[in-house]
């Protein structure tokens, strides 16, 4: 991505440079820290890769060891996105207003680019992670910046007694709300799977709620996108009465040390009109066309948002979780449609009428696969 010139130059003052490798993160985070640190940071990366169970309060103390340390690690997992929310900040200036609030600021990276940014604003960073508030501080500090503090609170309890021109929330859910969400199905029927994320989400919206102005703008960048999650994040800020600005809500796509990352951008507020199934639809729909199989949260938003009539719901649960769903319906166009996701693999397909029978042929040899004894198969139109 091409970031602007001072999104840059911030980045190489605080050492927030492009890691290309594992071997490279491992052996440059020995040389800025110590190896000590790096073979405890690598531990725990790769036992999260082989599937354990993730401790994100335990990650963050590991990783707030010292503050370069902290900055090496989110050089490698979130230097892209930081990028992306940094020139972010300069397009939308005018809506920071005077007092800003960024919730689950960890070491205060992305707080000390905006005080720096916007040096006539005054801003309160909250993590819950005393490190990495104290790492925060001590960035400032290098950094000149006399316009940020810091507060070691958690966001669920927060009251600071007063509202803020701006709230940001920065790659913040997917933490704050591990235990929330935990468990939360990835696939099933949309408005019951987004409800239960709605639900899980409530505590962090009502603190960004509690504490906006009537006038003020949520900004928020974070890991659930349109193929969970989102729409139940978008639904808890409604519940708490915000509305949002349809055309501002978008996606962006970010490069970390492995992978590219997909990214949901909401821009909510008690002055906005949008409604938040509009903001959702919104911006889906400028990329869709019907008629072309999609795959991935394109997949299901396709299923929704195309087809006119019932939808035929087949969905296999094994206790309380749904692990592989299929859908017929037809499109507004005419054509049929064919939805199959399991987990995070998503695909749908349109047909005519003539691959009816190959279609439902695919559909019952999988659905075979199930053994009733085990899974319950539970059919339904909505």
């Amino acid at each position: 991505m091409i970031a602007y010139e001072q999104v840059e130059d911030y980045m190489k003052e605080v050492g927030l440079k492009y890691i290309k490798t594992p071997n490279d993160f491992i052996a440059g985070l020995a040389v800025k820290t110590d190896k000590q640190y790096a073979q405890d940071m690598a531990y725990e990366l790769n036992s999260r890769g082989e599937g354990a169970p993730v401790d994100n309060s335990h990650f963050y103390e590991l990783k707030n060891r010292s503050l370069d340390g902290s900055v090496y690690v989110s050089a490698a997992f979130d230097g892209g996105v930081f990028r992306h929310i940094g020139n972010l900040t300069i397009d939308n200036a005018e809506l920071f207003g005077s007092r800003v609030l960024d919730l689950c600021c960890d070491c205060g990276i992305v707080t000390c680019f905006m005080a720096k940014q916007f040096p006539d604003k005054s801003f309160v960073g909250i993590d819950i992670n005393e490190a990495a508030i104290e790492n925060a501080k001590e960035l400032a500090a290098r950094l000149g910046v006399t316009n940020a503090e810091f507060v070691c609170a958690d966001v669920f309890e927060l009251d600071l007694g007063k509202k803020f021109d701006c709230v940001t929330s920065f790659r913040s859910l997917l933490d704050a709300c591990e235990m929330t969400t935990q468990g939360l199905n990835f696939v099933g029927y949309r408005p019951e799977r987004e409800e239960s994320y709605k639900n899980a989400f409530m505590g962090f919206a009502k603190t960004v709620a509690n504490h906006l102005a009537e006038n003020g703008t949520l900004i928020s960048v974070e890991r659930y996108t349109a193929e969970y999650g989102w729409l139940g994040w978008l639904e808890a800020l409604a519940e708490c009465g915000m509305k949002f600005d349809i055309e501002k809500c978008t996606q962006m796509q970010a490069q970390d040390i492995s992978s590219t990352k997909d990214y949901s951008v909401t821009f909510a507020g008690f002055g906005y009109d949008g409604e938040a199934l509009d903001a959702f639809n919104g911006v889906l729909a400028r990329k869709f066309k019907s008629g072309t199989g999609y795959d991935g949260g394109m997949a299901e938003f396709a299923l929704y948002y195309d087809s006119e009539g019932e939808i035929e719901f087949t969905d296999v649960i094994k206790g309380r979780r749904t692990i592989h769903q299929y859908a017929f319906a037809t499109a507004k166009s005419g054509k049929k449609m064919y939805y199959d996701a399991a987990n995070n693999n998503r695909k749908i397909k349109y047909y005519n009428e003539k691959k009816e029978g190959r279609m439902r042929e695919d559909f019952e040899s999988k659905l075979k696969l199930y053994d009733e004894d085990k899974f319950e198969i539970k059919q339904y139109t909505k």
